[in-house]
């Protein structure tokens, strides 16, 4: 007697990622990450990039990984184009490709533009501070008020109760407006002219801005800070490294920090002023914080392995909650 074996795919939608995930869940993924990565449940795979244009402005990138613990490989597929057509973003249409370990059929293909956004300020930005800042901060920094920036004060607002201000320096005043008027029950959002303005009173800043030049210099760095930077040392001054206590995310993927010149725009960076990663730190191999008067800084530039955690939590919650379209791939007799 033959059994008839059936692949199928669920596949969800963009909406339908925005309305399983919180941005809790974001945070919880990224940390999960870093964790067995540090314990070797979790292996990241090298990314590769793909340029499109003789310009070399528009390129895709696969993001490979397999999340042992989960019995789970796949990539994120990613387009960031410079140079778009007119009418479309930098980057969209971003996927992620799940398969399972154990059979090697694939079984979701998930929407990732949204999780883009989540895990990456508002998710590794946010575990980063959790276990690098002094603890209970009351003022939060913010460079910047873009997407990624934005999805970071969420963030940040979800993971540290204490804050009470967030002081944030952009040169556009209309993102700043839905800033506040979306928090305003929950912390006060002040739009600041400067970037000196924004750190007044503060020990915790973001920076998420894409400026292509430092707004956050070494003469004004204070005792007990800790910075998060999402971009490398593009728009933070180089010798921060050198000042303070630096932390990569994951040492692989980000000595692209070190070795790419938009973001090691003068070229001083070092590995050997690299203190730790977070993998090191979560998985009690490294220690983050040793004083409170200890300046830290972490950089972190992301990885697949992030996306495919926050991908598989909303597969499981789709299959729970019977969403997403299943999709015949194969079918066959064994």
């Amino acid at each position: 007697m033959t059994n008839k074996l059936t692949e199928e795919i669920l596949f969800l939608s963009e909406q339908d990622v925005r309305e399983l995930l919180t941005p809790a869940d974001a945070i919880a993924a990224a940390e999960s990450t870093f964790y067995h990565i540090g314990t070797g449940d979790i292996e990241v795979g090298r990314m590769s990039l793909m340029v499109t244009d003789e310009g070399g402005s528009n390129n895709f990138h696969s993001m490979p990984a397999v999340l042992r613990d989960k019995k789970v490989a796949g990539l994120k597929w990613i387009s960031t184009f410079g140079a778009p057509q007119p009418g479309y973003p930098f980057s969209h249409g971003n996927l992620v490709i799940l398969s399972d370990t154990t059979t090697g059929s694939p079984f979701a293909i998930v929407g990732a533009t949204a999780i883009t956004a989540m895990r990456t300020a508002g998710g590794h930005g946010v575990v980063q501070a959790k276990h690098l800042a002094n603890p209970d901060p009351e003022v939060l920094s913010v460079f910047g008020c873009g997407v990624q920036a934005r999805a970071g004060i969420r963030g940040f607002l979800t993971q540290f109760p204490t804050i009470r201000q967030v002081r944030v320096f952009s040169r556009s005043s209309g993102p700043i407006q839905q800033v506040r008027d979306a928090y305003r029950e929950r912390a006060e959002i002040v739009g600041c002219a400067t970037p000196q303005e924004a750190l007044e009173g503060s020990l915790l800043v973001l920076l998420a801005s894409g400026a292509m030049k430092p707004l956050l210099t070494a003469d004004q760095l204070k005792p007990g800070m800790t910075i998060i930077g999402m971009e490398g040392f593009r728009d933070m001054d180089s010798e921060i490294s050198r000042k303070a206590k630096w932390f990569l995310g994951y040492r692989p993927p980000d000595m692209d920090i070190i070795e790419d010149p938009e973001l090691d725009p003068d070229g001083t960076l070092s590995i050997d002023d690299v203190f730790g990663d977070m993998t090191e730190v979560l998985a009690g191999k490294c220690p983050g914080r040793e004083d409170p008067s200890e300046i830290i800084v972490s950089t972190h530039m992301g990885m697949g392995a992030h996306d495919l955690n926050c991908a598989y939590l909303a597969y499981l919650r789709a299959k729970e909650q019977n969403r997403g379209v299943s999709l015949l791939l194969n079918q066959w007799e064994a």
